[in-house]
């Protein structure tokens, strides 16, 4: 039979989604009775414009909620409704889950519960007890003192940061952060170099600030030397931008031997260097920052943001001697300061331990999700570190990224392609970017896994091929 469920489609969630529950409207309205054959799935999927195997997901998920039943070499068939069974269910916890997409889309810390209760409880410790600087301040714009001293001392004894209190400037976050280094450094029109694929928000900023930036090579460890010499002395750049440790989004790394070679390039054409160490705390110890070896051309940038809870946005900036005097200005007109309440929070994680702490349970948990991922899509090439938080998947030849990103989303996943990471024109890489945090719920993510380890396997619907 043919049915029309065009006007009982949601706007809004999972293309499967929105079909079981048009399927239970139609029953309700009486356009479906029970014992009702509902058309095959390639049929549906025509007069629906979706893929068949998005109907097969839609008969399964109604199947579930109790509207139909499949009969093995019969179709599938209305059942008589239960309300009472379908608002159970719609009222569900797993319900309200699925009506958004599993994130494998976001650069985002694993968040547990109890991740949550150590903040609850720093911002009752703080509520009780913050010095009234923390409340009322309003003066010390590169933040205050007794945070920059905590913060300068963390940095140099856990990630090897050269310089005192006087050279740290607070800032909401990472960007916020490179933002300040570049504004710092960089005229409308000066060209500032980076890896030839490197994280979206430099590249939104580069066109918010007007800069020219060009891509340079990288390989598994991130720039090469000989292409950023060439680079340097092709362009002349005003700055490079780099982020030696966990680039994304291929998560390519450098070891000591590389940083070394980076730095003695970048020593040579007396270059600024902007160093984006926001993953520094993803990587067990022993690399050590590009700015040790170049202190006085490097501006140094990390947070805690990926590390311990998203919502902790303390951004460290390290400034090189003479040129704090440049970075204050573009503080003053761009945060005025950063949040002193936030930098309280992270200033007794700091000093208890906590930091460190979450830091390496993030370690562990990230190290837990790269070992599943690699076991449910074995068969495919895939980069990655062993504590990253991403991993940079190769696609059959089958499918082209903006396809499986399409289908992904009607199956309910949402993933990255590299589209957006791209410097400058030309073809992406045939791949996508699994981001391993966005889903707290171990069940979600393994739903996502299970989803792409399928798509993966299949071709991809004839309707979705781009030309």
């Amino acid at each position: 039979m043919t049915i029309d469920l065009t006007s009982y489609l949601p706007a809004h969630g999972p293309k499967y989604l929105a079909i079981a529950r048009a399927l239970a409207e139609a029953i309700r309205q009486g356009e479906l009775t029970p014992g009702t054959r509902l058309p095959p799935h390639r049929c549906l999927a025509e007069t629906l414009a979706v893929s068949v195997q998005t109907v097969s997901r839609a008969y399964a998920q109604a199947e579930k909620m109790g509207l139909v039943q499949a009969r093995v070499g019969s179709g599938t068939w209305i059942n008589s409704l239960d309300d009472g069974q379908e608002a159970e269910y719609l009222r569900s916890a797993n319900m309200a889950m699925d009506a958004s997409p599993i994130d494998l889309s976001i650069a985002h810390p694993i968040c547990p519960p109890g991740h949550h209760l150590r903040f609850r409880e720093t911002l009752r410790d703080v509520a009780d007890s913050a010095h009234p600087d923390v409340i009322d301040a309003c003066r010390p714009i590169a933040g205050l003192l007794h945070q920059r001293e905590r913060a300068s001392q963390w940095l140099h004894d856990t990630l090897g940061v050269p310089g005192t209190p006087d050279d740290r400037v607070l800032c909401n976050g990472a960007a916020h952060g490179v933002m300040l280094a570049i504004a710092t450094l960089v005229q409308h029109g000066d060209v500032v170099l980076t890896e030839a694929l490197t994280d979206h928000g430099l590249i939104a900023l580069s066109r918010t600030l007007g800069l020219q930036l060009r891509g340079v090579a990288i390989d598994e460890q991130g720039v090469t030397p000989d292409a950023l010499d060439a680079a340097c002395r092709r362009y002349r750049p005003r700055a490079v931008c780099l982020t030696p440790t966990q680039l994304n989004p291929t998560g390519a790394t450098m070891d000591n031997a590389r940083r070394d070679a980076v730095a003695e390039v970048l020593s040579r054409h007396g270059t600024w260097l902007i160093e984006d160490d926001v993953h520094a705390l993803l990587e067990p110890p022993g690399l050590s920052p590009l700015t040790a070896r170049l202190p006085r051309q490097s501006f140094h940038v990390t947070s805690l943001t990926k590390a311990t809870v998203s919502g902790l946005r303390a951004g460290y900036l390290s400034v090189p001697r003479g040129q704090l005097h440049h970075t204050l200005p573009r503080l003053r007109a761009t945060s005025w300061m950063a949040t002193p309440l936030v930098f309280e929070i992270a200033d007794r994680w700091l000093a208890d331990g906590t930091v460190d702490a979450l830091a390496c349970e993030q370690r562990r948990l990230l190290a837990e999700r790269q070992q599943l991922t690699r076991t449910r899509l074995a068969g495919h090439a895939m980069a990655s570190r062993p504590t990253g938080m991403h991993i940079w998947l190769a696609l059959p030849v089958a499918w082209r990224a903006e396809e499986l990103q399409q289908q992904a989303l009607q199956e309910g996943l949402a993933i990255s392609t590299a589209q957006s990471f791209m410097v400058d024109q030309g073809p992406p890489p045939r791949r996508i970017r699994l981001s391993l945090g966005g889903e707290n719920d171990p069940e979600r993510f393994n739903q996502g896994l299970t989803i792409l380890a399928r798509l993966l396997g299949e071709a991809p619907p004839p309707m979705l091929q781009i030309v």
